[in-house]
């Protein structure tokens, strides 16, 4: 058996004046987002409105001028010196630093390469943005209307009730003249307890923030979900991982609200800007019965700047006991999908792509699975719009094949590694040079090509998917273990789940985050 093992550089993305870095808080810090460079993707000032309680109003407010302050990481580290060591440090002035001490006490230093000092998200920092926050952008629901909400006995409606008192305040925000650019709710910590998650059916479950997301989509105003534990720094009941310290928090939040309004963190360097990606996944929807339930597709599309285009197929009957688990498209909807998504593009872009790359986690059925024939129904779609169009049809799969690497850290992300020049691999979560870390607290999985449609190499496909991790504009963080494509897809589906036929859809991303 052969196995050959290589190391993918790790891409870089572009930040203000055209700045390069591998690493999204230390571009942003050093020249800004991207989207000062080019007219009309760098929103100055964001005006933000709030719904919620005076209190849960108050604290949000304090939280968004939080932001406009530099906030200093916690991180740290706890070096733990020995006397022996200590004896060996360098001397100052001929005389032994410790000299007349003994070390009983850890070092403690802080480490700033995992996590920077946030910078501040104002006209003063490299932002050159800020918060706008007007009374009247706010709207005020008494606790007791809340509290007669959570009163309903039946937890479905308890969540539906809740998302109409909601949305009617987002309404009237929506409807204010000027308008809001992103419109934040405020919840109280009885709204999390007792009004979140309920389950409908054995894979369906109601969800207050998915509901209310595809409900407010109509007033065409990004919203974004707050609680308390993300102001005071508390981990909420129930939640198993450890909250995020307060300098990544505001990282995370700031950058998101800036793509909400429009504006353009960073873009990576060598994806292709004529190349267009679709990640294709499906979801339950809502009816069904018995062994058949109604699936929908769901495409989103991606260009060089991250800007996601947002489309659902027809819905379609599937027996998952007589055609497997994994559902997949007649010929006729995979054709009218992929067409639909590539003329919303040019629609947004002005221009057609050159190329087209999809990613699935399942295989593309060909003709031998009769009217599920997705294959040639994606390959005639491409060419009904665009004639003669590169593309690479590709299925991305989780793989139990490990790579083990002398020391502590798991391998490095970016490795690549093929076994008999047939099956390929990657790592796009493990060990970060430039962090010196692995940030991760599990062992991480390669993916794996599991098939591919197209001229492009396995390796060339795996430098795009590396890059496509970097583009999750929804947290600040050095990478994420999953291509853009696939991760939202999955994430847009959730919230499709709560749409309805006759609700609107909006096809920017920026509304599902």
């Amino acid at each position: 058996m052969s196995i050959r093992i290589e190391y993918l550089k790790e891409p870089k993305l572009q930040f203000g004046q055209y700045f390069e870095h591998q690493d999204t808080k230390t571009g942003l810090s050093e020249y800004g987002p991207f989207g000062k460079n080019i007219p009309g993707l760098h929103p100055s000032e964001i005006k933000i409105g709030f719904i919620g309680t005076r209190e849960t109003i108050s604290g949000a407010k304090e939280w968004i001028e939080e932001c406009g302050a530099e906030i200093e990481s916690e991180n740290s580290k706890v070096i733990k010196a020995k006397i022996k060591e200590a004896e060996n440090l360098p001397k100052l002035f001929g005389q032994g630093i410790f000299e007349d001490q003994h070390i009983h006490e850890p070092i403690v230093r802080l480490y700033k390469i995992l996590n920077r000092d946030f910078i501040g998200f104002s006209k003063k920092s490299e932002f050159e943005s800020c918060f706008q926050v007007n009374d009247r952008w706010d709207r005020t629901i008494r606790p007791d209307e809340i509290n007669k909400t959570l009163g309903i006995q039946d937890k479905q409606r308890r969540i539906w009730e809740l998302v109409d008192l909601f949305d009617s305040h987002i309404k009237s925000l929506a409807e204010t003249s000027p308008a809001p650019d992103i419109i934040v709710l405020a919840l109280t910590p009885e709204i999390v307890d007792d009004a979140y998650t309920a389950q409908i059916t054995g894979n369906f479950h109601l969800n207050f923030r998915r509901a209310i997301k595809a409900k407010a989509m109509r007033w065409g105003v990004p919203i974004q979900l707050i609680q308390r534990s993300t102001i005071l720094g508390t981990k909420p009941k129930g939640r198993k991982t450890p909250l995020q310290e307060k300098a990544t928090r505001a990282w995370n939040f700031c950058t998101a609200l800036y793509y909400k309004a429009e504006g353009i963190p960073w873009c990576p360097v060598t994806v292709e800007k004529d190349t267009c990606f679709i990640g294709v996944d499906f979801y339950v929807a809502q009816g069904g019965h018995e062994n058949l339930t109604m699936r929908t597709s769901v495409a989103q599309a991606f260009d060089y700047l991250g800007q996601g285009l947002v489309l659902r197929g027809d819905p379609f009957e599937w027996n998952s006991d007589a055609n497997g688990k994994s559902p997949h498209m007649s010929r006729e909807g995979a054709s009218r999908l992929v067409s639909a998504t590539l003329k919303e593009y040019v629609n947004v872009r002005g221009t057609p792509p050159k190329r087209v790359v999809v990613h699935k986690s399942s295989r593309f059925w060909g003709s031998d699975h009769g009217e599920f024939n997705e294959l040639d129904g994606f390959i005639e779609g491409i060419e009904s719009v665009f004639p003669g169009c590169d593309y690479d049809l590709v299925t991305l799969i989780r793989s139990r094949i490990r790579l083990f690497r002398e020391g502590q850290y798991p391998p490095a992300r970016g490795s690549y590694f093929c076994i008999e020049d047939e099956a390929h691999f990657l790592y796009t979560m493990g060990f970060v040079p430039y962090l010196e870390t692995f940030p991760g607290s599990y062992i991480p999985e390669p993916w794996q090509i599991l098939e591919r449609y197209g001229s492009s190499a396995p390796k060339d496909l795996f430098r795009e998917v590396l890059e496509l991790t970097k583009m999750n504009v929804n947290n600040c963080s050095f990478a994420d273990g999953t291509p853009i494509t696939l991760s939202f897809s999955q994430k847009i589906g959730e919230i499709m789940k709560h749409v309805s036929d006759e609700d609107t859809v909006q096809t920017s991303y920026r509304f599902y985050m």
